[in-house]
């Protein structure tokens, strides 16, 4: 059996496909939410709702939001209890929604569909998929959280066309996409946002102002005085999402405090979490060359997404837009769930289509410590491309390759991935070079070719958690990731457009010459570079302007040299730049 998790900071869901279409999964509550907190009682491990009471009255053995560390070198000391990874914690987790999940659907779980925050970097991904292993499951794919959102949504309308942004607010963490959805279609076309912004930041806000109002030095608070006020913002942070205004009293340090908080207030103290939000907003549209006038609607996701402050911002900047999804809560459990249903072949899903992107650019560093970008940002998955590098000094004897994932200019401030370097035969600079190729599946593995005619040398690395895929999805998952890295001139289509456009040279006097050496020319320098799906629709576009031009060579109608430029001006030339500009926006 496979579920669909969605493994969160504040609360995680788990949800199946059944007979009766995608069905979310209780707790032993007969709640869909499970506290993603984690806490140890005499060798006893607790996950959840009981976990998270534990945060007051037993927070040296308690532990959340760890999610926020996935990836990273870090380890939660829980006293007695021992110390514990992120991804040893979210292991926990993962465990507690599967055996929710087996004794609801009265059948063993061993594969998973488990989403992360779109901006999660290669380590987190890789992290996120080890922490599933660790629970006992095969994670077949890792989705984008908005993408899961963006699916979910577009399954209630599926009757829309539509381009639209699934603001994606939750507990720990941002994530806003664009979507452009019709039919059966659900292509994601840009993301954005902020791993490290989400509720929690609105409860640490609140918690601040009460130690500023009140004199307390928040720095010098024990853990369970802290974990009492960060408690107290997140009861006042709901309240005000249907109250203007809430009086509280508040205990810490042994002493009594009445706290008083309205609208306007909260929104003065929560000034520098909207500034972030609207960094990662003004990213999103800068990528996407997009204005708020080109959306159709922003569905807001995500307990974040319920406040009344948020909601109001966001309707500051896109008036008339906000359309708040019912589901929100559950809206990503219930996508990863939908993908569960289309990777089994059901009837209901089977013929949904979804593409995702990469959400950061893969390159390598080059002199000058420059980013020299392969794959970018936003490019469509499964993706393959290439780069040529050359010796940059005489008698050079080595090549290194480092390896980087990121938006900075200069390529040490991105996050490095991996090195590789060899021998090369000593020669003038310039004379040795090396063709790179970084390949990108959906599934998160990274393939890096690396191939030095000079003296024949060949480096194939694979990055990406392979231990948690079944042997025959990873073989058929290779067998795709190969053939996006044929040479596209190898594909019949193209092969066959290649000798008709010199056919056609052949026989063309010397104005179409020219236009045919130009797209030509244009074509293979394309071909050298862009991915497989990218080069398909080049040759679409390529097939259709050597159509245009036989039926101009071949007319029996008398026709002029004059005529024939005025038609490539009028007709060729034009559509050659929009068609250049379509192959730059892809």
């Amino acid at each position: 059996m496979i579920v669909g998790i969605d493994l969160g900071t504040t609360n995680s869901l788990v949800s199946a496909w059944t007979d009766e279409g995608i069905v979310l999964i209780p707790n032993e509550f007969g709640e869909y939410l499970t506290p993603s907190v984690v806490s140890f009682d005499n060798g006893e491990v607790i996950v959840g709702k009981t976990a998270k009471e534990r945060l007051i009255t037993n927070p040296d053995q308690t532990v959340c939001e760890f999610k926020r560390q996935m990836g990273r070198n870090v380890k939660f000391d829980l006293g007695r209890a021992g110390s514990y990874t992120p991804i040893d914690l979210s292991a926990i987790v993962l465990k507690k929604l599967i055996a929710d999940a087996e004794k609801f659907l009265g059948e063993k779980v061993d594969s998973a569909v488990i989403s992360v925050p779109a901006y999660f970097d290669d380590h987190q991904r890789e992290a996120t998929r080890l922490a599933g292993v660790r629970a006992g499951v095969k994670v077949t794919q890792l989705i984008n959280e908005p993408s899961a959102a963006a699916l979910s949504y577009h399954f209630e309308h599926m009757d829309q066309d539509e381009k639209f942004i699934v603001f994606d607010f939750g507990g720990g963490t941002l994530d806003v996409t664009v979507v452009d959805a019709f039919a059966n279609m659900v292509e994601i076309c840009n993301i954005s946002g902020d791993n490290a912004l989400g509720g929690k930041d609105f409860n640490e806000a609140i918690a601040l102002d009460i130690c500023s109002k009140f004199g307390i030095d928040w720095e010098k608070l024990d853990k369970k005085n802290k974990a009492v006020l960060i408690n107290c913002g997140e009861s006042i942070k709901i309240r005000l999402s249907s109250d203007d205004k809430t009086k509280t009293m508040i205990n810490a340090q042994g002493q009594e405090y009445e706290y008083e908080l309205d609208q306007q207030r909260f929104i003065d103290i929560s000034a520098s979490i909207f500034r972030r939000l609207t960094i990662v907003l003004k990213r999103l549209m800068n990528d996407a060359c997009l204005s708020p006038e080109d959306i159709a609607g922003v569905i807001m996701v995500g307990g974040s997404s319920k406040m009344p402050s948020v909601r109001a911002y966001m309707e500051s900047l896109f008036p008339g837009k906000i359309k708040v999804d019912p589901n929100g809560d559950v809206s990503i459990c219930r996508g990863a769930g939908i993908v569960t249903g289309i990777a089994l072949r059901k009837d209901d899903v089977k013929d949904i289509v979804m593409t995702d992107i990469c959400p950061f650019s893969l390159g390598i560093d080059v002199i000058g410590d420059k980013m020299s970008v392969i794959i970018p940002k936003n490019q469509i998955l499964p993706a393959s491309k290439m780069g040529r590098y050359y010796t940059a000094t005489n008698m050079q004897k080595k090549l290194q390759f480092n390896i980087y994932q990121g938006e900075k200019l200069k390529a040490s401030n991105n996050l490095k991935l991996d090195t590789i370097e060899f021998d090369v035969p000593p020669r003038p600079k310039g004379e040795v070079y090396a063709d790179v190729r970084f390949s990108y599946d959906l599934n998160g593995i990274f393939d890096i070719d690396i191939y030095c005619p000079a003296n024949n040398t060949e480096v194939h690395r694979s990055r990406g958690a392979q231990e948690g895929i079944d042997q025959d999805k990873l073989i058929d998952i290779k067998l795709r990731m190969d053939e996006l890295k044929k040479d596209p001139r190898e594909i019949p289509e193209i092969k066959y457009l290649l000798e008709k456009s010199a056919r056609l040279y052949e026989e063309g006097n010397q104005y179409q010459r020219e236009v045919l050496r130009n797209e030509i020319e244009g074509f293979n320098n394309f071909l050298d570079s862009a991915s497989i799906i990218d080069c398909k629709k080049a040759a679409m576009m390529f097939s259709l302007k050597l159509e245009r031009i036989e039926q101009s060579m071949f007319s029996f109608e008398t026709e002029t040299e004059n005529l024939w430029k005025q038609y490539i001006e009028s007709e060729l030339d034009g559509d050659c730049e929009e068609d250049d500009e379509e192959d730059k926006a892809d």
